[in-house]
Parts: C-alpha cells; sequence; structure tokens
C-alpha cells in the first residue's frame, strides 16, 4: 500500500437530514481493503439502532460532544477523546446525548462493504424509500445487522 493523503475537504459527504452528516475520509479501495475512516457528526438525541458487523471491528474515536455507547450491553458515557473498540459480533449501538451536535470519527478494519452501505442508505433515502425494511435489508448485504432500537 501507498502513503495516503485525504484532504478533510474533498471527502465525500452524505447528509441525512436532522440525523448525521458521514463523511467518508479513506476508502477501501484506497487501502487496499485494510480499513475504512469515516466521520459522523450527529445531532442530539441521535444514534443508529442496535447492530452487529459479522467481519470486521469497529473503533471509534469521540472528538467533539457526549455520546453514551453500548457494547454487548454494557453503557459507557463517552467524551472528547475517549476510543472504544468494538469487536466484530459485539451488538453496539452509540447516542449523542448532549445538547448540540457531536462529532465522532470511526474506523472498520478490514474495510470491506461499509462505505458501500452508507452510499445505498443514502440513495435510498433521496429516492424516498429509507424505511427500516429496506435499511436492515441493505445492511443484511452488506455484512452488518440491526439487531434492536437505538438507545
Amino acid at each position: 500500500m501507498k502513503p495516503i493523503h485525504s484532504a478533510y475537504s474533498d471527502a465525500e459527504t452524505l447528509d441525512f437530514p436532522g440525523a448525521i452528516t458521514l463523511r467518508i475520509l479513506l476508502t477501501g479501495t484506497q487501502t487496499g481493503g485494510t480499513m475504512e475512516l469515516f466521520e459522523d457528526i450527529v445531532q442530539p438525541g441521535v444514534g443508529p439502532g442496535r447492530h452487529v458487523h459479522l467481519h470486521q471491528d469497529e473503533t471509534f474515536f469521540f472528538l467533539e460532544g457526549s455520546f453514551d455507547v453500548e457494547i454487548d450491553g454494557v453503557l459507557h458515557h463517552m467524551a472528547p477523546g475517549d476510543v472504544a473498540l468494538v469487536p466484530k459480533g459485539a451488538v453496539h449501538a452509540f447516542k449523542n446525548v448532549g445538547q448540540a451536535p457531536g462529532r465522532l470519527r470511526y474506523l472498520f478494519s478490514p474495510a470491506l462493504r461499509m462505505e458501500t452501505m452508507f452510499r445505498a442508505f443514502h440513495e435510498a433515502l433521496s429516492d424516498g424509500g429509507l424505511d427500516p425494511e429496506e435499511m436492515a435489508r441493505i445492511a443484511v448485504q452488506n455484512g452488518q445487522e440491526f439487531v434492536g432500537p437505538p438507545l
């Protein structure tokens, strides 16, 4: 793999209005499949449903705001600078519990299909068809499974 420079200003941005603005900072193609790196700006009270990544680890880096993270039923309060490792197969979710938008970065290793999944979610939303059933279908196609409600 060659060195990579990814300019923040050039990052592909997927906006999920009123919920999350997602930036794709490093793609699996750029890293030869070793990892993918994303950033979310998360509105207060927002977070995904409980889910599991079947074939990859996920590491969260909390940059701004106040978040709760549940990993295999254990709740952790996260502040800026905190890190959480979610091993593959662990049920997890996060939620912005602050009063302002929060920001976190997260890395998947290996890359697999997360950027494909996020793009498919965004495309379905743009087409007016991103309901829970469609999210579940897209997730399963990309190695993730929703297993419960948000925090």
